[in-house]
């Protein structure tokens, strides 16, 4: 792996998860090329996790691998919250304005965009999304 994070829920920490990532694209051209769409697909998937899946009071923790892999660069997210498959979540109607729009799902539809492929798995109680760029 050329990166590992790992914390409980209750103890991450978005801005240093940013710095350590910043640190880690400094030193790999590839993961540089991609610093902004790395973070955008870390923090919305790291949010809904800590937002939606963490709601059960168990002491939840969540783990980001992310490595490079034939100049792709090949991100993991996985946590032991609530099963949530991210590619069942529907699509927000962009065509409407965004008073009109419901709230919601934009962050995923984005994550969508912007990755070449995007899996879900939910094996042994945890959630495993795994994201290439």
């Amino acid at each position: 792996m050329d990166y590992q994070y790992k914390k409980t829920i209750a103890d991450f920490d978005l801005e240093m998860l940013n710095r350590e990532i910043e640190a880690l694209c400094a030193e790999n051209e590839l993961l540089s090329a991609k610093l902004c769409t790395l973070q955008l697909i870390i923090e919305e998937l790291a949010t809904n996790i800590i937002k939606y899946g963490g709601k059960t009071g168990k002491d939840h923790s969540l783990e980001i691998n992310i490595y490079t892999e034939k100049e792709k660069i090949v991100l993991i997210i996985s946590d032991n919250t609530a099963a949530f498959n991210p590619l069942e979540a529907e699509d927000p109607d962009i065509t409407q304005s965004s008073e009109e729009r419901k709230i919601g799902g934009l962050g995923l539809f984005l994550v969508r965009k912007k990755v070449q492929s995007l899996t879900y798995e939910n094996k042994n109680g945890l959630n495993i999304v795994k994201a290439v760029i």
